[in-house]
């Protein structure tokens, strides 16, 4: 009982690992149909530990099968050990008979020593004679077949002769007829009363081992003479025929009873044979070594191992064809479940979607809209479905070019979409624009079974790009009335900078007479005032320029030319010409230029034009008691110049809009620091016609730098991109 139970758990822990293998090894396609899906629409069952459907009818089946087939493999086993053990006894027999002939043969041919022995007694029946010859006699007889322990002739009964001689001090004198022990008192007088060989025994010996005592009568005249014996070394003859007494499968018995050998063997169910010798019936049993079960050990095992593996297949098997049978059913089941699934899904999708769906078989006739056809055309599905749709939804104007889709779609089988644009009516006569998108919707044969077409309402978005077109043409007049004013003001600009630089001349140049006192003496104060009539005189000048700068510089025919410039002197001369300005304000000046740099190609007025800016920036922005600094030097073929100073600064916001034309960083009516708003813009334009670089770094309240890179030779216009790299140096 403990090992069907042993079993049955063995066979729930096979068949739970064999789900576990198949969950994580097998395809999907194959766990569908041994466990079914996941029991998430509504499937019978318990779910395994994996959430799928683990299934214990069939397990409990496949137990109950893998039991019975058990039982028959049990009995099966049962039969085929019966059958070795029979095979196995047959042997055990065979051997035993060959056995037991052979040691009655050799008992017989030694007992048969004892006529020759009474032949002597009848020839040397006297002592003298028999003294004289019995140890000869003896000897030729001892030498003979061997396995004889001694012979011995008791006249009367007492032993008196034995061979060999050592043998003669435990028996010689030793009355036969009055032995204390009966049963040898018994042989004695069967073998004077029957004159035949009388067999006694086995014994133990006194001497060791084991004999079997032979007797023999013999008479003179008819008249009793005496006893003739003989010992046979029983293990000798045992050897002889390949019986080992003291093994432990073999026993030997007599009829009284005495026992030779293992008894255990005669409880094990043993071949027997039994040996008449003379009055003498012996009995032999055997075993196989070991025992019956033991002899057949290693057949069984090989028979079991061999016979379960097609229990445990035919259990398997078993299981996996009932769980087929039943899930061909719940799994055309679960498919439709699946197949409306889908459908309720794309219907989903199909209404979710912002378009027009219609679906329409090889006839043209609808059979599949989704909602947005209902809510766009006024339609309702029952109206639509089974209509021809072109002749329901499209003007009769536009039916030809969409009956020429859909027949191009049906007869080609190559073309599987177009696109088209064409009106749509509604329920209430309104027409719409829609965009058409047709697709071919063929089987796996490539044979056409219907078209799917997909419309967008484009109504509005006609009526915007409408509109956008015709802002678009605002737009390019109005962009055209721009250009012209900004012509206008370009002109205006030009015109009165070139009026204004008249008398500005003339105020700046008597100005500049006065002051030199070639006309007359002046007083300091009106010194002063000249001073300052010529420094605005400057400035103005150089206003003046950069407005004309500015105009020219939008001209198509714009051009400048170039000569060999020295930045060294060009940089000192600007620095010497503001250095005044800056010590007016208190405001500390360097420079440090290198004197590697060399002379490059470029308009020296348009230079010197950008420095002076750049300076008159930097000391105008930076407040009283600050510093500005200018430097330059040699980077590989480029030169790079940098005007820095800790003024106000300029916040992070406003940083690229400093190169724009009229800005001001600050633009209001009250602005504390004057100026056009124009200097950076020119600076910018001049640096990029020289095939050069402008950017400015600045914090708010803590200063600004400005960079300017400049190649040697204004052909070589590569510029690196790389400013941090001039930062650093």
């Amino acid at each position: 009982m403990i090992i069907i139970i042993y079993k049955i758990i063995n066979s729930y822990i096979i068949i739970y690992l064999i789900d576990l293998y198949i969950y994580n090894v097998w395809p999907l396609s194959y766990k569908r149909v041994l466990w079914g899906e996941v029991n998430t629409l509504g499937d019978q069952g318990k779910t395994g530990p994996h959430g799928l459907l683990f299934r214990p009818d069939k397990v409990m089946i496949t137990v109950f099968l893998f039991l019975f087939l058990l039982v028959i493999w049990t009995q099966v086993n049962f039969w085929y050990e019966q059958d070795l053990i029979h095979d196995l006894r047959s042997e055990e027999e065979n051997t035993l008979i060959l056995q037991a002939n052979a040691l009655s043969m050799g008992v017989n041919k030694r007992v048969v020593l004892l006529d020759s022995l009474a032949s002597f007694t009848q020839l040397h029946n006297t002592c003298e004679s028999m003294e004289e010859h019995f140890f000869d006699y003896a000897e030729v007889l001892y030498t003979g077949p061997g396995g004889i322990r001694n012979f011995a002739i008791a006249p009367g009964g007492v032993q008196q002769y034995v061979y060999p001689p050592e043998e003669a001090a435990n028996v010689k004198g030793h009355d036969l007829i009055n032995d204390s022990r009966e049963d040898v008192r018994n042989d004695v007088e069967l073998a004077i009363s029957s004159g035949k060989v009388i067999l006694s025994g086995p014994y133990e010996l006194r001497q060791g081992g084991l004999g079997l005592v032979a007797r023999e009568a013999t008479f003179i005249d008819g008249e009793f003479f005496g006893i003739l014996s003989m010992v046979i070394d029983m293990p000798v003859v045992f050897e002889e025929v390949g019986i080992d007494p003291e093994s432990d499968n073999v026993v030997l018995s007599a009829s009284n009873g005495t026992v030779f050998g293992n008894p255990d063997v005669l409880l094990k169910d043993p071949v027997v044979q039994t040996i008449y010798l003379y009055n003498k019936e012996l009995t032999i049993a055997r075993i196989p070594e070991g025992g019956w079960e033991r002899a057949i050990l290693k057949q069984t095992y090989v028979f079991k191992a061999i016979t379960l593996l097609p229990v445990f297949l035919l259990s398997l098997m078993a299981y996996f064809v009932l769980s087929r049978q039943e899930d061909l059913t719940s799994s055309v089941a679960q498919r439709t479940r699946e197949l409306k699934m889908e459908k309720e899904l794309t219907q989903r999708y199909l209404d979710d979607s912002g378009v027009m769906f219609i679906m329409v078989n090889a006839e043209g006739l609808v059979i599949l809209i989704n909602r947005k056809v209902t809510e766009l055309l006024g339609y309702e599905e029952e109206e639509v479905m089974g209509t021809n749709w072109v002749d329901r939804i499209i003007p009769e104007a536009d039916r030809p070019m969409m009956r020429d889709i859909c027949h191009s779609l049906m007869d080609s089988g190559t073309e599987e979409s177009q696109y088209c644009e064409c009106s749509t009516i509604t329920k209430s006569g309104e027409k719409k624009l829609v965009l058409w998108h047709n697709s071919a919707i063929r089987d796996e044969d490539g044979e056409l079974t219907g078209i799917l077409a997909a419309g967008k309402d484009i109504t509005e978005i006609r009526k915007n790009e409408d509109a956008l077109k015709k802002y678009a043409e605002e737009v390019s007049i109005k962009n055209e009335q721009l250009k012209s004013l900004d012509m206008m003001k370009d002109e205006f600009i030009s015109n009165i900078s070139h009026e204004l630089r008249t008398p500005m001349n003339s105020i700046k140049g008597f100005a500049e007479v006065l002051h030199s006192e070639s006309v007359g003496t002046i007083n300091p104060g009106q010194k002063k005032a000249l001073d300052r009539i010529i420094n605005a005189s400057y400035k103005l000048e150089k206003l003046i320029d950069s407005l004309l700068y500015m105009a020219s510089s939008k001209k198509e025919t714009f051009s400048c030319s170039f000569s060999m410039v020295d930045l060294n002197l060009l940089l000192e001369d600007i620095y010497s010409n503001l250095l005044q300005d800056a010590d007016s304000k208190g405001i500390r000046m360097s420079m440090d230029i290198v004197s590697s740099i060399p002379e490059i190609e470029g308009n020296e007025d348009h230079l010197g034009k950008v420095f002076w800016n750049l300076l008159n920036n930097a000391i105008k922005f930076t407040s009283r008691g600050g510093s500005v600094s200018l430097k330059a030097s040699l980077i590989g073929d480029q030169v790079h110049i940098s005007v820095e100073d800790n003024g106000i600064g300029i916040p992070e916001e406003k940083l690229a809009s400093v190169f724009d034309d009229f800005y001001q960083v600050d633009g209001s009516p009250t602005r504390k620091y004057g100026g056009a708003g124009i200097g950076l813009f020119i600076s910018k334009k001049i640096i990029s016609t020289h095939g050069g670089d402008i950017w400015v770094e600045s914090s708010e309240d803590k200063g600004t730098m400005v960079h300017v890179i400049l190649p040697v030779d204004h052909k070589e216009r590569t510029i690196s991109d790389d400013r941090d790299e001039y930062d650093s140096q």
